[in-house]
């Protein structure tokens, strides 16, 4: 069987503080950690969990620590065939693309994570992970409760877990449905606003402006995109889905699915913790978090 990689990023949840130890001493880290703190003005080292819940915060650290892990890869000659990101983690895989610098996209992943943080501070909303009931049920429940307020299924993350988004009561009224129709678990995120959900739709204009004034490329190989879990290289298209994934579900069971579809036998998780690897545990293939591979590789410069 021919190896086909693909590189799959994390989004928000994969943040912790001390996420930088393992690679701060490689000349890699050095120079993205320079560039972050240069337009944040902020130690990337100084951060402690509080700071890292901040949406403003949570999201150029991802970014920045994404594009260390697929740098460190690369200069071992570990290359993918195909990139997808899991919501903010879908521009990291399109800077793994070469989509655009890592300049052009830390400015636009600080853009999109203050007008996030803006809304959460005009707009109630929230969010929680349903996990052992079929999408179908969790969607089904979103729509039985939506006479509470706005509340719809918005990450399709695995075939038993399903992240709910919207207003509080209704995403209350969807919880204790939820409970009674025997989920195994409802669990609150620790999130500031209902992402993905039509609540952040206001943010379509804003955001899509700062697309108008960076240099952008075709995708460099196929990037798998979250609104509609199919290969895209074309810069126009991939655009547009960006601004859609504002409000639009997260659609990663079928984004895997299209990977596997295409042969890819090997996954690996370019990004703190092992999110998304932990959720392919079902599925007979490879796959690699990257902060295993840096403590089997030993210490990089």
């Amino acid at each position: 069987m021919n190896k086909k990689t693909a590189f799959l990023f994390p989004g928000q949840g994969s943040q912790y503080a001390g996420m930088f130890d393992l690679v701060k001493d490689t000349s890699v880290a050095k120079d993205y950690i320079a560039q972050f703190e240069d337009r944040l003005h902020y130690r990337f080292d100084s951060f402690k969990e509080e700071a890292l819940q901040q949406t403003w915060v949570t999201q150029p650290a991802l970014f920045t620590m994404s594009a260390i892990y697929t740098t460190l890869l690369k200069e071992e000659g570990i290359c993918p065939q195909f990139v997808a990101g899991h919501s903010l983690g879908e521009f990291s895989a399109l800077l793994a693309a070469q989509f655009f610098s890592f300049q052009d996209g830390l400015a636009t992943v600080c853009l999109r994570g203050k007008l996030m943080q803006e809304v959460s501070s005009h707009s109630e909303g929230k969010m929680a992970a349903i996990i052992g009931l079929p999408r179908e049920i969790v969607v089904s429940i979103c729509e039985e409760c939506s006479v509470f307020g706005i509340v719809s299924a918005v990450n399709f993350n695995s075939p038993n877990q399903t992240v709910i988004s919207g207003q509080t009561d209704a995403l209350q009224k969807a919880c204790e449905l939820a409970k009674a129709s025997k989920a195994k678990l409802v669990v609150p995120l620790s999130v500031s606003a209902a992402f993905h959900s039509s609540l952040m739709e206001p943010l379509r204009e804003p955001f899509g402006k700062a697309f108008q004034s960076i240099s952008l490329s075709d995708a460099s190989v196929p990037v798998i995109q979250n609104v509609d879990a199919l290969p895209h290289q074309q810069k126009q298209i991939i655009v547009e889905n960006l601004i859609s994934q504002l409000h639009k579900p997260v659609l990663w069971q079928d984004s895997i699915e299209t990977l596997l579809s295409l042969g890819v036998n090997t996954f690996i998780e370019a990004g703190p913790k092992k999110v998304l690897t932990g959720l392919m545990k079902h599925l007979p293939f490879q796959t690699l978090p990257s902060e295993e591979w840096i403590k089997a590789k030993g210490n990089l410069k």
